[in-house]
């Protein structure tokens, strides 16, 4: 019995010498990440984008390249990332800045761990990212007490909190509105702005007739009624897109297009559909021409436009 206090001792000792030679080990290893980088994105070793995977068409190429090529896309917003990175690693250089580098250093590290493995990065890449991400999560541990004073025991100073019982059921209730509001406003934009399906969504290849907008540099030769843009059909020409507004009836079999999508203006075509196992026939008038109109399409596979989706 004696000895026991010793024990405990000598494992707290242990316990604390292992956290301290930790510490430091995932601090600078979370500044190199972070270094590396932050300086790979300055000197174009990172969101460079090839010229063979920008003549391909998007739907066949990797997640690696559109992501690659959506963070090259602005130079603003990619040395925005840069100077984010060395910043973070620099403050997890000096002891004073250590928490604020670890929590930007978590946020960033863990958001590219989680766009690596969602978007099929290297996996070397990917490794190193959660290397990062588990050393800044460490020193993030270490510096619970510190966080849970900040973001929860001292409240907030500026705005504080009422003490009655009363106003802090007002102030649930607001935010259940705020929440019941902002999901149902979503989903209100989502299933008749966004969506607003039709029996003719999805992909067409024209396989007849001759339908020409003004500013088409040719007739159309594909056409998508987008599943995901209510009342919007584009239009393709060779390597040009004219985007139209349309709007059908299923009960009559009818359909219109006119110019712009939703402020309609123009009226381009009219006339009626049959719809049958992937083949689209519309029969009506070209009032860009005032001449009669047999439109004939086929519908295109999803796997054509995105192989291995």
């Amino acid at each position: 019995m004696a000895h026991e206090p010793s024990t405990e001792r000598h494992e707290q000792d242990d316990e604390s010498a292992s956290r301290y030679s930790l510490y430091p080990l995932c601090r600078w290893t979370t500044t190199v990440i972070l270094l590396q980088y932050g300086f790979a994105k300055v000197f174009g070793a990172q969101f460079t984008i090839l010229d063979s995977e920008l003549d391909k068409p998007m739907g066949t190429v990797s997640g690696f390249w559109l992501t690659w090529y959506y963070f090259g896309y602005s130079p603003l917003f990619g040395n925005l990332i840069a100077a984010l990175q060395i910043g973070f690693g620099l403050a997890l250089a000096f002891r004073r800045t250590t928490l604020l580098g670890a929590t930007g250093a978590a946020a960033l590290l863990g958001g590219i761990t989680v766009l690596n493995v969602s978007y099929a990065i290297a996996l070397d890449a990917m490794l190193i990212a959660m290397i990062g991400a588990v050393c800044s999560a460490y020193l993030l541990w270490q510096h619970r007490r510190e966080l849970a004073a900040v973001f929860w025991h001292d409240q907030n100073r500026i705005a504080p909190g009422a003490r009655r019982a009363r106003p802090r059921r007002v102030h649930a209730g607001v935010v259940v509105l705020l929440v019941a509001g902002a999901a149902s406003c979503s989903y209100l934009v989502a299933d008749h702005n966004n969506r607003l399906p039709t029996p003719l969504d999805g992909t067409w290849d024209v396989t007849a007739g001759d339908f020409q907008p003004t500013g088409l540099p040719g007739p159309a030769d594909r056409v998508y009624f987008e599943h995901n843009r209510a009342y919007q059909v584009v239009l393709r020409s060779g390597n040009t897109w004219q985007t139209h507004h349309f709007e059908i009836d299923p009960a009559t079999a009818t359909i219109r297009i006119w110019r712009t999508w939703l402020s309609k203006g123009e009226e381009l075509l009219s006339g009626r559909y049959d719809l049958s196992a992937g083949r689209l026939v519309i029969r009506g008038t070209d009032l860009t021409t005032r001449r009669p109109l047999q439109w004939e399409m086929r519908s295109v596979p999803f796997e054509r436009l995105r192989p291995g989706a």
